[in-house]
């Protein structure tokens, strides 16, 4: 079992969420400094609550949580 999978068995907890998708950077950055002021985590997107995989457009993901990152974030966070 690779690491993402036995993330999504393991469910969500206080170290890591599941979205579906990411559509406002305003609200994926409250997650973002969640993690950022407590242990860290991971924010597996793509994911419904209940664990099946969605999938994604990576490119309009990856744009929303780098906008979420550096504007909403301060300081801006460094994304993994």
């Amino acid at each position: 079992m690779d690491e993402i999978q036995r993330l999504i068995w393991q469910g969500e907890n206080d170290q890591v969420d599941f979205k579906q998708r990411v559509t406002q950077p305003d609200k994926i950055a409250r997650t973002l400094v969640s993690f950022a002021n407590t242990r860290g985590g991971t924010i597996l997107i793509g994911v419904k609550d209940d664990g099946k995989v969605v999938g994604i457009d990576p490119e309009e993901e990856k744009h929303t949580l780098e906008l979420a990152a550096n504007f909403y974030c301060d300081p801006p966070l460094l994304l993994h």
